[in-house]
């Protein structure tokens, strides 16, 4: 038995000693070379750039820009816009493109209901609408629905029906 383990321990070890200095010819191993080579000139990388999105003032009585960098595609455009704007904690479901991709449809969940009053609504509403408007030029109107319906379940604030670009001046 003493034999057999000391016989598995040296080839463990000339196995081990085998690999070391062992490289292949990929451009990463060479030594200090910390580049990934897999997103250097990938079309697929967009760089950071900055837009301009829109946030309640301290009384809520108006919506003021702000400034945020975004890197990604445009896919990830709406979500991204929605998680840096939503300051109620509404959940953004999933979200569509129609007409043309003239219209945004955005699916949110229950906690819509956390929204309270005319006021915290209008603010919802408009930064939101105002952040879509000025990063997406296509986009001529966004509609709010709750768990895919249409159907209007709040008083201060229209589900299911378009908010247009033109009601804010934009």
């Amino acid at each position: 038995m003493k034999k057999l383990f000391i016989t598995l321990l040296f080839m463990f070890v000339l196995a081990a000693c085998g690999t070391e200095g062992a490289t292949d010819n990929t451009p990463n191993s060479t030594p200090g070379n910390t580049a990934d080579n897999t997103t250097q000139g990938s079309p697929d990388v967009k760089e950071e750039e900055t837009i301009t999105l829109y946030e309640s003032d301290a009384n809520a009585e108006y919506t003021i820009p702000f400034e945020e960098k975004f890197s990604g595609d445009e896919g990830d455009l709406v979500p991204f816009i929605f998680s840096e704007v939503n300051k109620h904690d509404v959940e953004l479901l999933d979200y569509k493109f129609e007409d043309n991709d003239t219209s945004l449809i955005l699916n949110l969940g229950d906690d819509v209901y956390t929204i309270q009053g005319s006021a915290g609504a209008s603010m919802f509403v408009e930064t939101l609408a105002r952040s879509y408007f000025g990063n997406l030029p296509n986009i001529q109107q966004i509609t709010f629905i709750h768990k895919g319906s249409y159907e209007p379940i709040l008083d201060h604030m229209n589900i299911g029906e378009p908010y247009l670009r033109e009601n804010f001046d934009m």
